[in-house]
């Protein structure tokens, strides 16, 4: 049973030369169930095969991943592709426990070995990045290969890693943006507070206070504006979820969606607050002892 047709009715999915696709490619196509369609693809020998096949069903869209992919039953599969009985296709395998992958692969190997089966080298790439090394070698038959899921994620795992990298240079450069700004404020601050300063040192108050003033008011400036900033990310991000923004079928690659959904890390968001203002209220201490080092006399008749 088909429980995710997008249309309330199927022909026989067992009969030969039957196709499955996904909605958004039929309606790109044009086709509905019981059109004959014709496939083209390239053969092992390097021509081009042709094949007569009819949609028997469409399926409600699963994401980026039904949107370049379709189901054909596997002798149509072998007559379009020019491929005899003994050629074998993809097998994979689920283990209740995903920590005992790096351990079954090896076994596998070798139970594969002991069959009589030819192995490539191991090689912990994707599939189509092995391709390349495959076509230089001189071989004829059958190799199989075993990857595990992280081989297969490993370009996935390696441009997350890059982007992880590009955003903390981002981040360097913001931080040390943000605190130029918060060191211009407070001096400018106390360039307008001088003589104010000078008053208060002249009554009384000691070095420490004016200090610990300028330095509170650091912290305030940068805890009142991360905060200000994380509420409106939050809101900017709850709004462009709920518009549920298209994204071109290139980016739908890497977000795996196509659509633009944000997600909020509520320990990255409270981590961020901390350390801007970690960084404001230290900057500002720069600006804050040469304002508590100024001499009375001089602070109260500053001009300016």
């Amino acid at each position: 049973e088909v429980v995710s047709l997008k249309e309330g009715r199927f022909e026989d999915l067992s009969k030969p030369n039957s196709l499955l696709l996904f909605e958004d490619q039929a309606k790109k196509l044009g086709v509905r169930i019981g059109d004959t369609m014709t496939l083209s693809a390239p053969t092992p020998r390097g021509t081009n095969n042709t094949l007569d096949v009819q949609l028997v069903a469409i399926a409600r869209g699963m994401g980026i991943m039904s949107s370049f992919m379709g189901f054909l039953d596997n002798d149509a599969v072998r007559k379009l592709y020019q491929l005899n009985d003994r050629t074998t296709g993809a097998l994979q395998i689920y283990l209740k426990n995903i920590e005992d992958v790096p351990s079954v692969k090896p076994r596998l190997r070798d139970a594969l070995k002991d069959a009589g089966f030819t192995l490539m080298d191991d090689d912990p790439r994707s599939y189509w990045m092995k391709f390349e090394v495959v076509n230089r070698e001189g071989w004829t038959g059958q190799k199989l290969d075993v990857t595990t899921w992280k081989d297969e994620a490993s370009f996935m795992q390696w441009t997350h890693t890059l982007l992880n990298a590009l955003s903390f240079f981002l981040i360097f450069v913001l931080l040390v943006i943000i605190s130029v700004g918060v060191m211009n404020a407070l001096w400018i601050a106390i360039r307008e507070r001088t003589r104010e300063v000078g008053t208060l040192r002249a009554i009384g108050m000691q070095k420490w206070r004016v200090l610990v003033m300028f330095v509170i008011e650091g912290f305030t400036l940068g805890l009142a504006g991360t905060v200000i900033g994380g509420v409106l990310g939050l809101l900017l991000t709850l709004v462009l979820n709920a518009l549920h923004v298209p994204v071109p079928l290139a980016v739908q690659m890497f977000v795996m969606s196509d659509t633009l959904r944000l997600v909020t890390d509520a320990p990255g968001v409270i981590g961020s607050i901390a350390l801007i203002t970690f960084c404001t209220t230290f900057i500002s201490l720069f600006p804050s002892f040469l304002a508590a080092r100024m001499r009375p006399i001089t602070a109260m008749h500053h001009i300016g």
